[in-house]
C-alpha cells in the first residue's frame, strides 16, 4: 500500500486540476487530499514523476514480446508460421509513443507532454520525434496478415492458443490487472503537467525564457516552451490554400533553435520550476483515484525492463541501416 490519507489544512482545497477525479460533492470537485508515496526518485534529468510506477508499458511492445515468447508453444501445438520479424527496443518504444501521442509522446513513462527537450535530443533531431523505423511495423503487418494466418490459428486444437497465451502472460507477468491504475496515473500526470504551467514560479520563468529566446528571430515566439516548435517552423511557405510543410529531414536551422531553447529553459530556471510544480501536484490525489492506485502494485517499471530484455534476447537482428 502506497497511499495514505492526509487531510488538507482547514480552508484549503488541494486539487491537481479542475475536475480531477470526476466526482462532485455539493457542487465542488472531490478534494485531492490523499497523499501518495512517490514510486520513483525525484530527478529532473529523467523527468521521473511520482506515479510512473503504475504506468504500463506500451501495447505494441507488449504484443510483440508476447508473440516472441508464445510462438514456440504455438508451434508445438501445430501452428506453422515463420519466425517473427525483427524489431528493436527503441523502435518499439517510439512506435508506442507515436500511436498514443497524448499519453506517451516523450521518454517519461507516465507522460508529461510538456516535458522539455534534452540537449541530446535537440542536437540529434531538433524538434522531430524519434524514428519509428526500428518497430518494423511493415514487417509485423506482413507477418500477421499473411494469407492463411488466421486459418492456421483456427486449425489448432481446441484451447491450444488460449493455453499458450495464458502460459506466456504468466511467465512475463503481463496477465495481471492494472489497466485502470495505468490509465489513472497517465491522466493525473497529464493534468498535472498542464496545471504546472499556471504556477506563478513557472510563469515567471517562462517570461525569462521568452526574453532569452528573442535573438532566435522567430516572429511567432510562443509564451512558453510548450508552444515550440512554432507554426512558422512547421511551414515552409503558404501559397493561397496550398501549404508546403517543412521537410521530414532535420535541418541545421531547426537544430540551432532547439539547442537555444534547451539553454534558455535551463538559464531561465523554467525546466526546474516546471518539474517541481508538476511533481508537487502529483503528491496528493482524490479518494477515488487513491483507491484505484492502491488496488495495484506500482511495479510497471520492472515489467517494462523485462519486456525490453526479451526483445534484446529473442528478436531477430535488425538490418544495419535501421535508425
Amino acid at each position: 500500500m502506497r497511499i495514505t490519507t492526509r487531510v488538507a489544512k482547514t480552508g484549503t482545497l488541494v486539487l491537481v486540476a479542475a475536475g480531477l477525479g470526476g466526482a462532485v460533492l455539493h457542487g465542488l470537485p472531490e478534494p485531492a487530499d490523499h497523499a501518495v508515496e512517490p514510486t520513483t526518485t525525484k530527478d529532473v534529468a529523467s523527468w521521473a514523476m511520482p506515479l510512473d510506477g503504475w504506468v504500463a508499458p506500451g501495447g505494441h511492445e507488449q504484443d510483440y514480446v508476447e508473440m516472441l515468447v508464445e510462438l514456440p508453444c504455438l508451434r508445438a501445438a501445430g501452428l506453422d508460421v515463420p519466425a517473427l520479424p525483427w524489431a528493436t527496443v527503441d523502435g518499439l518504444h517510439a512506435a508506442d509513443d507515436a500511436m498514443d501521442s497524448t499519453a506517451r509522446a516523450n521518454p517519461s513513462p507516465a507522460l508529461a507532454t510538456t516535458r522539455p527537450l534534452t540537449a541530446e535530443q535537440a542536437e540529434s533531431r531538433g524538434y522531430h520525434g524519434p524514428s519509428t523505423a526500428g518497430a518494423n511495423r511493415d514487417g509485423w503487418e506482413r507477418w500477421a496478415y499473411a494469407p492463411g494466418f488466421n486459418d492456421a490459428f483456427a486449425a489448432l486444437p481446441a484451447g491450444a492458443s488460449e493455453r499458450c497465451l495464458e502460459r506466456t502472460r504468466r511467465s512475463l507477468g503481463t496477465g495481471g490487472g492494472g489497466q485502470e491504475a495505468s490509465e489513472t496515473a497517465q491522466r493525473l500526470t497529464f493534468l498535472a503537467s498542464v496545471a504546472a504551467r499556471q504556477d506563478p514560479t513557472v510563469a515567471r520563468a517562462a517570461t525569462a525564457w521568452r526574453t532569452c529566446m528573442a535573438p532566435s528571430g522567430l516572429t511567432d515566439l510562443p509564451s512558453g516552451p510548450e508552444g515550440m516548435p512554432t507554426g512558422s517552423m512547421r511551414v515552409l511557405k503558404v501559397d493561397g490554400d496550398q501549404v508546403s510543410p517543412l521537410s521530414d529531414e532535420v535541418g541545421a536551422a531547426e537544430v540551432a533553435v532547439a539547442e537555444r531553447d534547451v539553454r534558455c529553459q535551463r538559464s531561465s530556471g523554467y525546466r526546474q520550476a516546471l518539474y517541481d510544480a508538476e511533481w508537487s501536484r502529483l503528491l496528493h490525489v482524490t479518494a477515488r483515484d487513491a483507491a484505484v492506485l492502491a488496488a495495484t502494485e506500482p511495479d510497471q517499471a520492472t515489467l517494462a525492463a523485462r519486456l525490453d530484455r526479451v526483445v534484446e534476447r529473442l528478436a531477430p537482428d535488425a538490418p544495419t541501416d535501421v535508425d
